[in-house]
This record gives structure tokens, C-alpha cells and sequence, in this order.
């Protein structure tokens, strides 16, 4: 896909907002390479996640359209349906959460504030 395409996917950012997440990404590599100095984790890994939003059906078509756009296969993490391009230790993903670990997730957030570590 070249800069001029565009996939208009539902929850998508629009093309100004992309632009300025990509120069984002680029101005921080520019700064983290001219301060090697700085300390950067020998595990770590940049990744960038789009959620689709919608329902799982809906989701599900995301997935299996950038699926297309990237030329590669889904695959389940857990409940999770993905798609990654990956390039060494950065990764381009998809995920889609199905409404049902999202609201297990939810719940279980609920009791958050009555956990009070001793």
C-alpha cells in the first residue's frame, strides 16, 4: 500500500492524524539515536496496536481485511483474533477483543478499588 491509499477502516485515524503519529515515531528514533546515552531495554520492543471497534463480527471483518492488506494469515492469541507485521523487535498489529473477554475484563476491573494491599 503506498502513502496516497487508504484503507477507511471504521476506527481508523484520519490521514492528519496518521501522518503525525508516524513523524512521532520517527522524531523519537531520531532523538533516541542521537542520545545514545539513554538507556533502552535489550527486551524491549516498540508495537503499534489498532483496535477495531464494533462488534465481533465486525472486528473479526477488520482483521481479515488487513489480513489482505498485509498479505499475511490471522491467528488466535488466547481469545484474541490478530494480524502483525513484525520487523525485527517493532510491530505493526491488529487486535480484535471479542465483547466477552472485554466484559469479563470489566468486571474484574469493578473490584479494583476494593483491593488494598497490607
Amino acid at each position: 500500500m503506498t502513502a496516497a491509499q487508504s484503507t477507511s477502516l471504521p476506527g481508523a485515524a484520519d490521514a492528519p492524524t496518521r501522518s503525525q503519529l508516524l513523524g512521532d515515531i520517527r522524531a523519537l528514533a531520531d532523538f533516541l539515536h542521537a542520545n545514545p546515552d539513554l538507556p533502552i531495554s535489550p527486551y524491549g520492543g516498540l508495537d503499534v496496536v489498532f483496535f477495531p471497534p464494533g462488534d465481533d463480527e465486525a472486528q473479526a471483518g477488520q482483521v481479515a481485511r488487513v489480513c489482505e492488506l498485509l498479505g499475511a494469515l490471522p491467528r488466535r492469541e488466547g481469545e484474541h483474533y490478530t494480524v502483525e507485521r513484525r520487523i525485527g523487535r517493532a510491530a505493526y498489529r491488529v487486535v480484535a477483543i471479542p465483547a466477552e473477554a472485554r466484559a469479563r475484563y470489566r468486571a474484574l476491573m469493578s473490584y479494583a478499588d476494593a483491593v488494598r494491599p497490607e
